[in-house]
């Protein structure tokens, strides 16, 4: 009588464990796409970021520049008011 029930419980249980791999399989699948759409983001925000680091060199340089020309004027028109 055990000998009756035993294959098809076998079978029942090993269905029930492949389908809960595939259930398995599938969010884990889910999960990944999820995080490639993350590390693409964070990728492009990386390119964004150097961008803006490169943006902010230039105008550093660029404050640079016309904080020396601020400073030529000044002496110039120190220079004129002591000629007069």
């Amino acid at each position: 009588m055990i000998n009756g029930w035993v294959v098809p419980a076998v079978g029942i249980f090993l269905v029930t464990q492949a389908s809960a791999a595939i259930w398995w399989a599938s969010s884990t699948n889910n999960q990944v796409e999820h995080n490639t759409v993350q590390i693409e983001q964070v990728v492009d925000n990386e390119r964004q970021i150097a961008v803006i680091e490169v943006q902010q060199n230039e105008i550093q340089k660029d404050v640079t520049e016309v904080k020396t020309m601020v400073n030529d004027i000044y002496s110039m028109i120190v220079r004129w008011d002591t000629d007069e």
